[in-house]
């Protein structure tokens, strides 16, 4: 008996059809991913909430009460204010950036913003909200260089036009990469400190409120960004950038990269001597390690009014 074989016709419908479902289903499927992982986030910031809590508790009963105070979040989920470091535990996944406010022995949520992979969690009405954070690729296009190597010229618009960036420090799948502006990003200077603190001696202890109120007005600028991808560079990342040890900025080198450091001085103005680091003076509490506009790395007082040269922190 002749067996009767599918036509052409029967197996372009078939085709046509699969291709339709296909193309329903994708969607969906992504969105399901994207809740998914946007949940997590969410559930990760709210156990970290409540480790950072239970060390609280921890340390109260140790006699070391945790000040009161706003705590910046490392890449490994620990937190810092001023000279004070606190390894948080927790069993799953870390916060790798954000701050946290601490009042009365409590984080205060509606306060703080905690940044888990690729997202920033914030809370109201103590409720995490995950916000899922630009990619390199979305806001970036290479310009000169090989994609993510150190040295990589890329253009970026974040919001208000085209700007030049490069890449100081290379990312990785689980580590964001850290791009450095061009220049400083305007003529204006900033002080580390807000002169009208309430702090002593303008010291560290103002947790460089004057710099991150600059950097909040840049942010306002750069609205495809989310504030947590928005900083300034580490002395450490400058240094291995140009080649060097990564404490070599404590024997006041010259830079060789001029990309690190150089601009048009005319462009900028004389009042434009040089840009911050982020990166504190080991056993003084009132300098900061930062960049002159000759290439030269040298320390002034957080009262000082120096030029601000953003970093982004982008997921490739």
């Amino acid at each position: 008996m002749k067996k009767k074989g599918f036509t052409l016709i029967e197996l372009l419908a078939v085709i046509v059809v699969l291709a339709i479902i296909a193309l329903i289903a994708t969607p969906i499927v992504m969105n399901v991913i994207s809740n998914a992982q946007k949940g997590a986030a969410e559930r990760s910031a709210d156990n970290y909430v409540k480790a950072v809590e239970t060390l609280i508790a921890t340390e109260r009963l140790d006699g070391e009460p945790v000040e009161d105070g706003t705590y910046t979040i490392d890449e490994n989920g620990n937190i810092k204010s001023g000279d004070v470091e606190l390894t948080v535990e927790l069993n799953g996944t870390k916060p790798n950036g954000g701050s946290i406010e601490i009042k009365d022995g409590q984080v205060v949520k509606n306060e703080s913003s905690i940044k888990v992979g690729d997202y920033t969690v914030t809370f109201e009405d103590g409720k995490a909200e995950a916000k899922e954070l630009a990619k390199l690729l979305d806001v970036c296009q290479l310009t000169d260089g090989e994609e993510n190597e150190v040295g990589a010229e890329y253009n970026c618009n974040l919001g208000d036009g085209d700007r030049t960036f490069y890449v100081l420090e290379a990312g990785t799948s689980s580590k964001p990469a850290t791009l450095i502006l061009e220049g400083n990003y305007d003529t204006t200077t900033q002080s580390w400190c807000d002169q009208n603190g309430d702090y002593p001696n303008n010291s560290l202890l103002c947790q460089a409120d004057g710099l991150a109120a600059k950097l909040d007005e840049i942010a306002l600028a750069w609205t495809k960004l989310d504030r947590s991808q928005i900083g300034i560079p580490s002395a450490e990342q400058i240094m291995v950038a140009d080649g060097q040890a990564e404490d070599a900025y404590i024997d006041y080198p010259m830079l060789n990269n001029e990309w690190l450091w150089s601009w048009d001085n005319e462009a900028w103005g004389n009042s434009v001597n040089g840009y911050w680091t982020s990166t504190p003076v080991e056993g003084d509490s009132y300098s900061i390690w930062l960049v002159y506009d000759d290439g030269s790395v040298n320390n002034d007082f957080v009262d000082t009014d120096f030029g601000v040269r953003p970093v982004l922190m982008l997921s490739i």
